[in-house]
């Protein structure tokens, strides 16, 4: 018996398919920085009753765990200056901190080349809009769920290509008064945290919301990826001072795969 499981252990250890399959079962996981450019076009009435407009670099920190389902955690900072007026004489500083938690499951066989995923995902997204060091300053929080869609397809071992939709579900949206401030905003100015999640339950009449994903993966290295997005985000508070943004980004990242 004990000479049978020896020989037994010895196979299944030495045997090249049986090794291959034992690696393949393991999830793959990705740590990446990216960089990008952000154009964005913000028309907020709490804030400005004119248009506001510009462009900046945005940075992002993100881990990705990849077997048959993704699971995905990304962090997105960025800040730049829109203009606004006919000859863009109003300058205004413009923040922006999108956190993400996405889990998308395969709908497809395994081994297919183009597959299919269904999932779910937890988003915290803020925009800060400030003039003249808060002589007028805005800003929008929302967080809660969101349905998230993909699809995907292998180019070749090395290369792959998805796009990816998410709509949001439940969220909890938190926006100054039309003055800008209150009471409220007073109390806990020192703790902006319970300001940003003092949000009430908002619903799809209300508030609507798209993104729209494009992405390009590359294996360059054995240990590395290249990465290529392309982002739409569109964000509508209808309420009495209407919020509306559009925002298309392109970036670029590096992913360190162990």
């Amino acid at each position: 018996m004990k000479t049978a499981l020896t020989l037994f252990f010895l196979l299944f250890f030495r045997h090249p398919s049986v090794l291959a399959q034992a690696q393949e079962s393991f999830p793959t996981h990705y740590i990446g920085i990216g960089i990008g450019y952000s154009f964005d076009h913000i028309s907020d009435q709490n804030f400005s009753p004119l248009h506001q407009k510009g462009q900046g670099l945005f940075y992002t920190l993100f881990y990705e765990q990849r077997k048959e389902n993704i699971l995905k955690i990304a962090l997105t900072y960025g800040n730049n200056s829109l203009k606004s007026g006919a000859n863009d004489d109003f300058a205004s500083d413009h923040y922006f901190v999108d956190v993400g938690i996405s889990y998308l499951k395969n709908l497809a066989a395994s081994d297919a080349v183009t597959k299919f995923y269904l999932g779910g995902a937890y988003g915290l997204r803020i925009t800060y809009l400030d003039w003249k060091d808060q002589d007028a300053f805005s800003y929008i929080a929302t967080n809660g769920l969101s349905l998230s869609g993909a699809v995907e397809t292998k180019i070749n071992d090395k290369q792959r290509i998805g796009t990816t939709v998410g709509i949001p579900v439940v969220q909890f949206l938190s926006r100054p008064p039309y003055n800008g401030i209150d009471e409220f905003i007073i109390a806990h100015q020192d703790n902006p945290a319970t300001i940003i999640f003092n949000g009430k339950l908002a619903s799809f009449e209300s508030y609507k919301a798209i993104t729209w994903n494009i992405n390009y993966s590359r294996e360059i290295l054995a240990h590395f990826n290249w990465n290529v997005n392309y982002d739409f985000r569109l964000q509508k508070v209808d309420q009495e001072q209407e919020y509306k943004s559009i925002s298309n980004r392109i970036s670029t990242s590096v992913l360190y795969k162990f």
